[in-house]
């Protein structure tokens, strides 16, 4: 140590912290989530688990020869379910009595530590979930909550992580359900497997695949790659207003009957995360899980003719009134706070952030992804 510890400036003047505003450079944006939580979160009351019942086929009927027919009395069964459990988050937060009692306190003070770690006890459960919502909840990732991409899915055709989907909330695709639960992928890349630039006829089409009678997407969501990708590339076509969107106030464009809203959790390889303290979330290129030879849906190419698949720029196209963001009405597991306990041989202190929730999405058919966009 320097002798002496502190020179003339230091010993006879007080440094400034101004603003005193502690800014957040660390936590992205999630409109996609807010959005959720906005318009589609329905609080869990309790029970074994979450169901969502669904009808996947019609009765028997027909023309028939007047007065001389005998009539199908079959019953058919016509109705399954999809099952969900509530999935569990916590973040902890500790401090140490010294520091929050003695030092950090009174007007020498600039920010609470214990304010500040709050805080940031919300901000990061919520972008783990965030980030969640991007994945699945299934293998080796039971835990965490049921993200769209296994939803969105058709059991052939894979998700942005080369994931295919053959069950969505236990319930098996193509099988007795028939397609009730499927929903296929579009891809924007080119034949080979490379990305591609997103076309004006591309989105179009992608959009009118996710209609059924009058029910269409009302949300577009991408990083900021694709959003911008949109607005270059279609600027000619069509004329964009930009306006806010009804439940959350983030700024967007309309697309069609849907609102193109930008999400920096959302995956992109321009821009997606890569925290160790979060996970790896970046897309990359993948073997073709699909079949080797045959014509497949929304422009996939088989694997022969391209062995690996770069996703390059994703894009959802979600209709929300099919989804339902399920968060506990507990008041600890609903995002709340354990409160601090005290350890017994110590002065720490600690407690925990908590949330129950889960992702259902009640009609596949109703949403998908594009992927392969590079442009």
């Amino acid at each position: 140590m320097s002798d002496p510890i502190l020179d003339s400036i230091n010993v006879s003047t007080l440094k400034e912290v101004w603003p005193r505003v502690l800014y957040d450079n660390y936590f992205l944006g999630s409109p996609f989530q807010a959005y959720l939580r906005a318009k589609c979160m329905r609080p869990f009351s309790g029970g074994a688990f979450l169901q969502n019942s669904f009808l996947y086929g019609s009765l028997i009927g027909g023309a028939y020869q007047k007065g001389g027919a005998n009539f199908n009395l079959t019953k058919p069964q016509i109705v399954s379910a999809t099952l969900f459990d509530p999935k569990y988050y916590e973040v902890n937060v500790s401090e140490y009595l010294e520091d929050i009692d003695v030092i950090n306190k009174g007007p020498n003070a600039v920010f609470s530590l214990v304010d500040i770690d709050m805080q940031a006890a919300v901000n990061t459960l919520s972008t783990i979930i965030a980030l969640d919502l991007q994945q699945n909840g299934q293998g080796s990732r039971v835990l965490s909550i049921n993200g769209w991409p296994e939803a969105f899915n058709d059991g052939v055709l894979p998700d942005w992580q080369g994931n295919v989907w053959t069950t969505y909330g236990t319930q098996a695709r193509n099988g007795a359900v028939k397609s009730a639960l499927n929903s296929s992928p579009f891809w924007f890349g080119t034949s080979t497997g490379a990305t591609a630039p997103i076309t004006y006829a591309g989105l179009i089409e992608m959009y009118q695949g996710y209609c059924r009678g009058l029910k269409q997407p009302d949300l577009l969501v991408g990083n900021r790659a694709i959003y911008a990708y949109v607005l270059e590339r279609m600027q000619t076509q069509q004329r964009f207003a930009q306006e806010k969107d009804p439940y959350w106030g983030v700024s967007g464009f309309r697309f069609e009957n849907a609102i193109f809203l930008k999400d920096d959790y959302f995956p992109s390889l321009k821009y997606g995360q890569n925290d160790p303290n979060l996970g790896n979330w970046l897309t990359a290129t993948f073997t073709n899980p699909v079949a080797a030879t045959g014509t497949f849906a929304n422009n996939f190419p088989n694997s022969t003719s391209a062995a690996n698949l770069t996703p390059g720029e994703v894009l959802g196209m979600f209709n929300t009134d099919y989804i339902l963001f399920r968060i506990s009405d507990s008041a600890e597991f609903g995002f709340g706070f354990t409160g601090f306990i005290r350890a017994q041989d110590n002065t720490r202190v600690a407690g925990q952030s908590k949330c129950a929730c889960n992702l259902q999405v009640l009609s596949p058919w109703s949403g998908g992804f594009g992927m392969g966009i590079g442009g």
